[in-house]
């Protein structure tokens, strides 16, 4: 792994961290020294990941947080600032997959629970964190959006490649708007990630089957990601600002 020594000491907000790519994201920041906020709704587990991350000697605190309700944000923030003197690094890694269902089929609570789960919460933690990354020396945001944000297949739900648009879209307008104030903002694109959650959903067949279509025939696993993300915070990509950078293997060439 690479080594960034500017990131130590760093606040990190990583939304998500209770499991998978969050939570891999918040081993490795915390390997490289930062102080990392867990944000989950899972308390439990985003507990687990701040001790297992405390007994590694690293620094981490876990915020049970609804990330699509407005006073839940605000609860967390305000929480993160008072323990760790303030945010330097915004990562939103939560999301979910949903229902797949065509738009005509698709119940409107599901539409709406998947783009709220999805886009709304980086709205809504970005828009809570901005002032608070404005007081920072190298303010970061890094949004998860996905390979689904740009291409359509059969096994993709709409409600979830429209809200994955829509945070790459988002991405852009922060890196725009944000840039006067030396803050950045990139998206990571993932494919389908060998979690622990994938792992027990997909048969061997199926996950032989989709890594088969990518050209390094092999799935993603979260580590990919948090690397990519890791190089993102770091003082080498200062200069990187609007780009959504796929982790995919090649896919979306395919």
């Amino acid at each position: 792994m690479a080594n960034y020594p500017e990131l130590s000491g760093r606040v990190v907000l990583i939304t998500g961290a209770a499991q998978g790519i969050g939570a891999e994201t918040a081993r490795l920041f915390a390997q490289q020294g930062s102080k990392v906020a867990i944000v989950d709704i899972d308390a439990d587990n985003g507990s687990k990941i701040a001790s297992a991350i405390a007994r590694a000697g690293g620094t981490a605190q876990a915020f049970s947080t609804d990330i699509t309700d407005v006073a839940s944000v605000e609860q967390a923030i305000a929480g993160i600032v008072k323990t760790f003197g303030g945010i330097d690094i915004v990562i939103n890694c939560a999301g979910g997959y949903g229902r797949l269902a065509t738009v005509e089929d698709m119940p409107i609570d599901e539409w709406d629970r998947t783009v709220a789960l999805n886009l709304r919460s980086v709205f809504l933690i970005c828009k809570t964190a901005i002032p608070h990354l404005k007081q920072s020396k190298a303010g970061r945001i890094i949004n998860v959006s996905s390979i689904s944000g740009r291409t359509v297949h059969a096994a993709s739900s709409p409600a979830y490649g429209a809200a994955k648009a829509g945070v790459t879209q988002l991405t852009r307008f922060l890196a725009f708007q944000l840039g006067p104030d030396n803050i950045t903002a990139n998206a990571v694109a993932p494919i389908t990630t060998l979690t622990p959650r994938v792992a027990a959903l997909r048969s061997e067949a199926d996950i032989e089957r989709i890594a088969a279509q990518v050209p390094l025939r092999r799935l993603a696993v979260p580590a990919d990601h948090a690397q990519a993300m890791l190089f993102l915070a770091s003082d080498a990509a200062a200069y990187i600002n609007g780009v959504v950078l796929d982790v995919n293997g090649g896919r979306v060439m395919m």
